[in-house]
């Protein structure tokens, strides 16, 4: 499974179970659904969900499945950018 699986695979997950406590979540699922949809927009999802994920680091009031979202979706945004 490759990594953008993996987080389209969390992603509903976490917006599900976090969601009523972080609303960025919602967002968070979205922007992760969109990536690789139009290849060109790329760039302009993953600089979105670094700056809602705070470049990827979990909220401390979140659980084991947010961080692995977390290290997916940073994890995607470096081979997209190499």
């Amino acid at each position: 499974m490759t990594t953008l699986a993996k987080a389209r695979e969390l992603a509903p997950i976490v917006e599900r179970v976090h969601g009523p406590h972080h609303p960025e979540m919602a967002r968070v699922r979205e922007l992760t659904d969109a990536v690789g949809a139009e290849t060109e927009n790329d760039h302009q999802v993953f600089a979105e969900l670094r700056e809602l994920t705070n470049n990827y680091v979990p909220p401390a009031d979140t659980c084991e499945t947010v961080e692995a979202l977390y290290g997916a979706l940073k994890e995607a945004d470096r081979e997209f950018a190499s």
